[in-house]
């Protein structure tokens, strides 16, 4: 368990994830000038919004760190150890999001909680379809491309752009919670069983 914990880098992740969680409410004036090709205009969008992807992007790095074969062949339960930490991340988020808005008086750490659960699971749902050097990058453009495309006349975000929605946004909410649950599914219960059947198929 504890060789596990040094390979995939939990120590690490876990504070850049608390870091990134930290920032959010002191970042709730800043924006990111990414123009809008659809509203209009070229306000941006909240750096704090943007920011959660880091830390996904992170945890999806150290849950690849090691080569899938290892964890297919293992004698020790890795699926349950990623369940662990996915699962760890998303309620440390949380908690962290509770008490950012808390004491900031402000919802922005919420919003970004719920960005850091969506991106990872977009990321991991990614991961399970096209091969897992790919989730980072999708977890990189998922914002980018909200940004471009998901904003709409005056600059309200469409309902698909659930990364720039309010925090009180209930289809932001459950669209997180979806992909975050469909991403843990894959990573630690589909992804192994398909990887298992490929030698016998060969």
């Amino acid at each position: 368990m504890n060789w596990w914990h040094r390979a995939h880098t939990t120590a690490l992740t876990t504070a850049v994830l608390t870091a990134t969680m930290l920032l959010a409410p002191l970042l709730e004036g800043s924006v990111l000038p990414i123009p809008s090709l659809l509203a209009g205009t070229s306000t941006g969008v909240p750096v704090a919004l943007v920011l959660p992807a880091v830390p996904a992007a992170l945890i999806l790095h150290a849950l690849n760190r090691v080569p899938r074969v290892y964890d297919t062949t293992a004698v020790r339960p890795t699926a349950g150890y990623k369940a662990g930490m996915l699962g760890a991340a998303a309620l440390l988020t949380t908690v962290l999001g509770l008490a950012g808005s808390y004491a900031a008086d402000s919802s922005m750490p919420l919003a970004a909680a719920r960005n850091v659960v969506g991106y990872l699971g977009a990321g991991l749902i990614v991961q399970y379809l096209a091969g897992r050097q790919y989730g980072p990058l999708a977890v990189a453009l998922v914002p980018v491309l909200c940004a471009l495309i998901g904003l709409g006349p005056g600059g309200r975000p469409f309902p698909w752009t659930w990364p720039l929605h309010e925090a009180t946004s209930p289809l932001a909410g459950v669209t997180a919670t979806i992909l975050f649950a469909s991403g843990v599914t894959g990573a630690t219960v589909l992804a192994p069983q398909r990887d298992a059947r490929r030698p016998a198929a060969g």
